[in-house]
């Protein structure tokens, strides 16, 4: 009853957002959907890894299998945040190493079943190599301490620090779904300015409460709007 009642809220609060689409490809990464969240599934020639683990274990396993991948076969979740719609689905992946950043430990042990820690801590700015994939990790605290936004071949997996609305314009997580409201805005903002000034590539954004969208330009609109005066 419980499960249904917050599904019922959060469904509720995203009725305005693009919608999810299982199965839609954005670049190297496939949306696997599970009701009103996603996580999101890379292959590599060492295995497929995950960016977060969906909420519900069954409805995880029956992504994979439409992907052809067994739960089993999965080698690592990089985790966007601890939310438990976002690491429900870890009891399904029993081979899976965890990559967090260090700040949500706390999160990630408050959310997982049977508390689950993670393996291996990252750092912002790190770049991780899976197999033939580089995945570049930027922090992004706000919706939560260690909240992480992952680049790979063009598309930046942002978790819940941002999402599209129904008309197409990027806004961050409500506000009363984060830890700092303030902070995730000045943290979208830096990672903006950061992307450009570093000169990596983005060619799609994805959020996990909403479809993905072609291209920054929308990101970019709302650091120009939300960038501290001078």
């Amino acid at each position: 009853m419980r499960l249904a009642w917050i599904a019922c809220l959060l469904l509720t609060a995203c009725a305005d957002v693009k919608p999810l689409e299982n199965g839609r490809k954005y670049g190297p990464v496939t949306a696997l959907v599970d009701l009103f969240t996603s996580c999101h599934l890379l292959k590599t020639t060492e295995g497929p890894v995950l960016f977060d683990a969906c909420w519900r274990d069954g409805e995880l396993r029956a992504r994979l299998a439409e992907q052809d991948v067994a739960p089993e076969e999965v080698k690592a979740v990089l985790l966007t945040h601890g939310h438990a719609d976002h690491v429900g689905g870890l009891a399904a992946l029993p081979n899976a190493r965890v990559l967090a950043l260090a700040a949500e430990q706390e999160t990630l042990q408050t959310h997982t079943p049977g508390r689950r820690g993670m393996d291996q801590e990252l750092s912002d700015g790190e770049v991780i190599t899976l197999g033939d994939r580089e995945v570049r990790v930027f922090a992004v605290p706000g919706h939560t301490p260690g909240s992480a936004a992952f680049l790979v071949e063009g598309a930046l997996v942002i978790g819940d620090s941002g999402l599209y609305t129904a008309k197409g314009d990027y806004a961050p997580a409500p506000r009363d779904r984060s830890d700092d409201p303030e902070l995730l805005v000045r943290s979208v903002v830096a990672l903006a300015e950061r992307l450009r000034a570093e000169g990596h590539g983005v060619d799609w954004i994805v959020p996990a409460h909403s479809g993905g969208t072609e291209g920054h330009e929308e990101l970019d609109a709302f650091a120009d709007q939300n960038r501290p005066a001078p």
